[in-house]
């Protein structure tokens, strides 16, 4: 070991010796980043908090430090708290990858294990929850991952539980995140913005700290901090940063993975109207792909049957074109205004007719009322056919009028809570880059993300057009809109026939 080693804390020590970085990360091109060994060599430091670009394996850090604790302090229990379920098994199979990664000779024996629970022999614990308050277990060690993109309220909630864990034997909080607004928990902790917090570790993790995104770590955290953006990358950046950012809204981009603050007056719908309309129970499925979307549908199937969700369904498909992805939403139909989104389809890199039956089987099989699907350019021909197949899709042309009726009407559903959405990190970055700029004429206002944007807002219009449905049916009017219907005071939660 080099001599840096033999200083460190032991959990450092222990990482290197024992852990084979390549093979636990399941890749051969990585190292032991500068920022882990600092994370390692915190030891059992009470408090730590990370604002943190996307892609720098924070995650797999936590649990790199999890078993490491474990080893050296047999017996105690390691709790990840994370935004959903799918996020909370990815942690487990960290662990899972990171023991198997271990030196046989010091590896423990795991005598229970599940999609999100891990015990050893010695008594050590590895628990993964998707955004609940971790109650009731002393000396825990706690990590919370992605804590800004907790739904508003249960942010506080969960911190406030777990700082419990550590008053003795060793127990701690580690939290890590990208930023999500200026507010919230993660904010006030990570700025002092709101109270002081004195008993944090503060660390930030942009891109060119990283060595798998920056060509010269040690040069960048010197110059880059105070370079533009365009600067640093073109300075720093490996080519798959390049990529990222020709792909990427200049705001969102400097939010993802410089770790700014990003100003919310240049959204069309907020951070905080988003989490406001966000709920962790909800009931919801998400499939990439027609494989996956045919699996989903039978779990869909299924729950209404069991009168767990709807049993009426409105549906938005927003096509895909050269760069795009092709969306598919649907939204349970209740006799109230609230509007959950049930399933969502994304189909990336998928032919046309392959798009065409994945949608059609959904449409004839689930008890949907009907679809408005874009039927610009290479999407007509997609809608034409959903129409003749299903009887219920129905194309709709996108332009500045339709968009703006149906972005408004978004904007509406979202400040009165109408839309009931999960806590989906695509879903609300999405609907987040919307912006509300003017037309070259100036006669009319555009919706829509810059256009170097990656994903040109798919999900967004395809939720959009969704809960125009849902609200509206399929006449599509230029001049009805759910401000009208609310004009008309029919929005008090009474629902209307066939809701």
């Amino acid at each position: 070991m080099t001599s840096w080693i033999d200083s460190a804390h032991e959990k450092t020590a222990f990482a290197v010796e024992f852990i084979d970085i390549e093979e636990a990360a399941a890749a051969s091109d990585v190292m032991w980043e500068p920022y882990q060994l600092e994370y390692l060599n915190l030891g059992n430091e009470q408090l730590a908090i990370w604002h943190k670009a996307r892609q720098v394996a924070w995650s797999f850090t936590s649990a790199l430090d999890a078993i490491a604790d474990a080893f050296l302090y047999p017996g105690n229990p390691h709790i990840f708290v994370s935004i959903n379920q799918d996020e909370a098994k990815e942690k487990i199979r960290y662990v899972k990858n990171i023991y198997n990664a271990m030196d046989s000779m010091v590896r423990p024996v795991i005598e229970r294990s599940s999609l999100t629970e891990v015990e050893t022999a010695d008594g050590s614990r590895f628990m993964s929850y998707p955004c609940r308050p971790p109650r009731g277990k002393p000396k825990s060690r706690i990590y919370l991952d992605e804590m800004a993109h907790y739904r508003r309220g249960l942010d506080r909630e969960i911190y406030t539980a777990s700082i419990p864990a550590t008053t003795h034997g060793g127990g701690y909080i580690r939290i890590g995140s990208s930023p999500f607004g200026a507010d919230g928990q993660f904010w006030e902790i990570m700025t002092g913005a709101i109270k002081e917090f004195a008993g944090f570790k503060r660390f930030t993790i942009p891109w060119w700290s990283v060595n798998m995104l920056c060509k010269d770590v040690d040069a960048a955290i010197v110059e880059a901090p105070g370079m533009p953006t365009e600067e640093r990358l073109n300075k720093f950046a490996r080519d798959r940063m390049i990529t990222i950012f020709d792909n990427m809204y200049l705001e969102d981009f400097q939010q993802e993975y410089e770790c700014a603050w990003v100003d919310e007056s240049v959204a069309f719908i907020s951070w905080e109207l988003i989490k406001e309309c966000q709920d962790e129970n909800l009931l919801y499925w998400h499939a990439e792909g027609p494989e996956q979307a045919s699996e989903k549908l039978r779990e869909v199937q299924a729950a209404i049957e069991d009168g767990k969700i709807e049993s009426v369904f409105t549906g938005g498909i927003d096509v895909g074109r050269t760069r795009n992805t092709t969306e598919f939403f649907l939204i349970g139909r209740t006799n109230t205004e609230h509007k959950p989104l049930r399933f969502s389809v994304t189909l990336d890199n998928v032919r046309f007719d392959r798009q065409e039956d994945c949608i059609a089987e959904i449409v004839k099989k689930l008890p949907i009322k009907s679809v408005l699907c874009d039927r610009n350019g290479i999407g007509m021909q997609l809608a034409e056919n959903l129409e003749s197949r299903t009887g219920k899709v129905k194309g709709v042309n996108f332009t500045n009028e339709s968009k703006e009726l149906w972005a408004t009407d978004m904007r509406i559903a979202f400040e009165r809570h109408n839309v009931v959405l999960p806590i989906d990190r695509d879903i609300s970055y999405q609907i987040h880059s919307i912006r509300k700029t003017k037309t070259g004429s100036g006669a009319l206002n555009r919706y829509d993300t810059e256009g170097n944007e990656k994903h040109h807002a798919d999900k967004f219009w395809a939720l959009a057009l969704a809960v125009h449905d849902a609200y509206l049916g399929l006449e599509i009017n230029p001049k009805a809109s759910i401000a009208n219907y609310i004009a008309g005071g029919k929005d008090k939660d009474k629902g209307r026939p066939g809701f």
